[in-house]
């Protein structure tokens, strides 16, 4: 089993600080030191990240599996565990290192389908979206926050971090709301006018912005209060962000669909 000697043994083979790989896992250090001194467990999500960031093999994580797997065998219990397996490599797809990128390349595609067919509202909506994402991606992946924030001030990095978040999403939430305004400004025309859908996107976003608030008061809380127990925004944070992501992504390409069948349905009228 992967124990807390073997997480540490990873990391400082790959040349990893305690602080870097808190980074990475978008954690305090202290929550890398207890994974490390075996006082808590690390989540699946984290230990898959932990092995990919020190660019191992997995053959550590697959010889887990195996020895699980030939116990289960001699208890029957084989195929129940087949199917936890397969659940837990699937769930690894959740992870921001493939999720965000794929989130940003579908809004791309829309707004890049929307200048096909000279779409302005196809076109700005996902736009303005993937705009304001990437530069909120692009901050993390840079570091910036690191740069701005000392590491021994937990409390400022937390506010960054979730704030820095919070602040883009409810940027978001205004530019949608404001979204025929700034496509006339931006087109210089005056015959853009309020889709169906107009009304659905800023909600999620509204939605994301209360998981960044929620998330940044229940990390205020550990760090004033050191609740170690009110975890329950930061255990599923990834997941209830990735939740209205795919809620936006099903309404684009609702979108989509609509705006096709409105234009063929245009032309065999004209026909």
């Amino acid at each position: 089993m992967i124990d807390g000697d073997d997480l540490k043994a990873m990391r400082v083979n790959a040349g990893i600080t305690q602080q870097g790989m808190s980074d990475k896992l978008k954690c305090d250090r202290k929550t890398i030191i207890n994974y490390e001194l075996g006082v808590s467990d690390i989540p699946s999500k984290l230990l898959f990240k932990w092995l990919s960031y020190c660019r191992l093999d997995f053959k550590a994580l697959l010889h887990q599996v195996k020895q699980v797997r030939k116990e289960a065998r001699d208890n029957g219990k084989s195929t129940l565990l087949d199917i936890v397996t397969l659940a837990f490599i699937l769930s690894q797809l959740w992870s921001d290192i493939i999720v965000t990128p794929l989130y940003l390349s579908l809004l791309g595609i829309c707004a890049a389908y929307g200048v096909y067919r000279k779409d302005i509202n196809m076109t700005h909506i996902p736009g303005f979206i993937f705009v304001l994402t990437a530069i909120n991606f692009a901050i993390f992946e840079v570091g910036l926050i690191n740069y701005v924030a000392p590491e021994s001030n937990k409390l400022l990095q937390s506010a960054l971090i979730y704030g820095s978040q919070l602040l883009f999403s409810l940027a978001i939430v205004l530019v949608l709301i404001f979204r025929v305004q700034l496509s006339r400004l931006l087109s210089s025309s005056n015959n853009i006018e309020l889709t169906h859908f107009d009304g659905i996107f800023h909600w999620i976003y509204i939605y994301t912005s209360l998981i960044y608030f929620l998330a940044l008061v229940e990390d205020m809380t550990y760090i004033f209060f050191d609740m170690k127990s009110w975890t329950l925004i930061y255990d599923n944070f990834e997941g209830l962000i990735y939740i209205s992501w795919a809620l936006c992504c099903g309404a684009l390409l609702t979108m989509m669909i609509v705006e096709a069948k409105s234009n063929r349905s245009g032309e065999a009228n004209a026909l």
